[in-house]
């Protein structure tokens, strides 16, 4: 554990010593239990049950979590024998998945272990508080209604709660943000698990373990059916990255532009109270929004001058070739007309329709503003890249016609605050901070945070960064200046009404 943050640490220790505390809590119960022959074999049967489940984890989108169908068993395991055993069975499960199966760090098994416990212990006992009966007391009626819905709850809450801290402490981002991206919409699980537990719990009470098994098939096809749900998006996020990686091969001096913006995106589109559904939509139109300037030649896209008028009104139609590239995937719908309006404005002068306030959608309002201020804050052939300070004035000085004005507060705001870098993972900045022209705000970024974070990698990461610190040493050349190739052009004309470079 000693390459976890020190609060990581500590988290992990006080789940898994909450969980401890919680299982010799609970296992004084075991002693009441009837221990004959059939009760033995009924406990080896769901032993065996849940090792089968836990042996079949999904991977999560993000964080490195997982899940498996052992939620309904768990649930079942509550009502048939009681928080105690219930719990023992989710240490099985625990060890089976993250020993056996993932052979993972001896922390992450301490971690699971402890907050599968809290999980399990915390729902068996809000439902015996509440006045749930257990084991053949257990019963389907009125006074059980209040309790068979609040254990769920409790569980998914906890579990994915303890599980979204975690990965939040690692990644040092929100632990809601984690929460929504991951689990928001597995609460409908909730509600499948719930009737299924309950039938469970009844067969194997009233028929018998055998009964119980052959409910294994239909758990097992909704596992297969979320199995498919994870496998498409993961495929839909291997098609988005393989269209950033065509444009950024288009475009060199862009390389790691796309992937800024989304991320910046994302996270001001959090902070404007935007539905994670649209947050998704927003970070794949983000990543996309350059695709069409794969059909530039090459010769207007990378030239180091001012574009001619020609040339410029050429470069205006990579909104809707973006567009007509990707509406033609139905997943990518929404996210190519946030790719068509992304230089729209809000008195009507973007382009390519001219578009004003209401008609153009949140992900391209978004858009506008950080792809401006990343242009503005980045190196590029024929001039250094400017500070956020002046950045943040010309955003303002165009706030109401060229941006609209609440993406341009929230911009500021989370910039000064560093919360606008939450969404970057420390593991992808290497490729996006190794090139000759990026991003001055996210080098200074990167810099600082490697310095505070320890891990075997961070001397080979400072010492490129130190490396790249060496080509700055020469004198400040301002936009505009005499001796930039943009010669007479005024800073603050460095972001045109389209919200791009001048020179492209």
């Amino acid at each position: 554990m000693k390459e976890l943050h020190p609060w990581l640490r500590a988290y992990v220790a006080v789940t898994l010593i909450g969980g401890l505390a919680l299982l010799g809590w609970v296992s004084g119960d075991l002693g009441t239990l009837d221990w004959h022959p059939r009760s033995l074999a009924n406990l080896i049967l769901w032993s065996v049950m849940i090792a089968v489940a836990a042996m079949s984890p999904i991977p999560l989108p993000r964080g490195g979590a997982t899940v498996t169908v052992t939620s309904a068993l768990d649930f079942a395991a509550i009502l048939i024998f009681g928080p105690a055993v219930a719990c023992w069975f989710g240490v099985l499960s625990d060890l089976l998945t993250n020993v056996a199966v993932k052979r993972n760090p001896l922390y992450k098994v301490s971690f699971n272990m402890g907050q599968i416990v809290l999980s399990i212990g915390a729902a068996g006992l809000a439902y015996q508080t509440l006045g749930g009966r257990v084991g053949p007391a257990f019963e389907l009626d009125r006074t059980q209604a209040v309790p068979l819905l609040v254990a769920p709850l409790v569980y998914f809450l906890m579990n994915t709660g303890l599980i979204s801290v975690a990965i939040g402490l690692k990644e040092r981002i929100s632990a809601f943000r984690i929460w929504q991206t991951n689990f928001q919409w597995e609460i409908l699980h909730v509600f499948f698990f719930l009737p299924f537990g309950i039938l469970l719990a009844l067969v194997h009470l009233r028929i018998g373990p055998v009964g119980v098994a052959l409910f294994l098939i239909p758990l097992f096809l909704a596992r297969f059916s979320f199995k498919l749900w994870i496998d498409t998006k993961a495929s839909h996020i291997a098609t988005v990255q393989t269209l950033v990686s065509a444009i950024d091969a288009s475009d060199p001096f862009t390389r790691g532009h796309s992937y800024r913006i989304s991320k910046y995106a994302v996270r001001i589109a959090r902070e404007l109270g935007v539905s994670e559904k649209e947050v998704e939509e927003i970070e794949y139109g983000a990543l996309l929004h350059d695709v069409g300037k794969i059909a530039i030649q090459h010769d207007i896209l990378l030239k180091p001058g001012r574009l001619d008028d020609n040339e410029r009104e050429l470069m205006k139609t990579h909104p809707k070739v973006g567009h007509d590239i990707l509406r033609g995937l139905k997943f990518l719908e929404n996210a190519a007309e946030i790719v068509y309006c992304h230089h729209e404005q809000p008195d009507g002068k973007g382009y390519p329709r001219g578009l004003t306030e209401e008609r153009i959608p949140m992900g391209s309002r978004i858009i506008m503003v950080v792809d401006g201020f990343d242009a503005m804050t980045s190196d590029r052939p024929y001039r250094r890249g400017l500070s956020p300070e002046v950045a943040y004035e010309e955003l303002r000085r165009h706030s109401g016609t060229q941006f609209f004005p609440e993406v341009v507060d929230a911009l500021i705001r989370l910039h000064l605050s560093r919360e606008l870098f939450d969404e970057i993972d420390v593991e992808e900045l290497e490729m996006y901070t190794s090139d000759q022209y990026n991003s001055r705000i996210l080098e200074d970024y990167v810099l600082k945070k490697l310095e505070t974070t320890y891990g075997p990698d961070r001397e080979r990461y400072l010492e490129k960064m130190r490396s790249r610190r060496v080509r700055e040493d020469g004198p400040y050349i301002p936009l505009g200046s005499v001796e930039d190739p943009n010669a007479g052009t005024k800073p603050e004309e460095a972001v045109t009404s389209s919200g791009e470079e001048s020179q492209k």
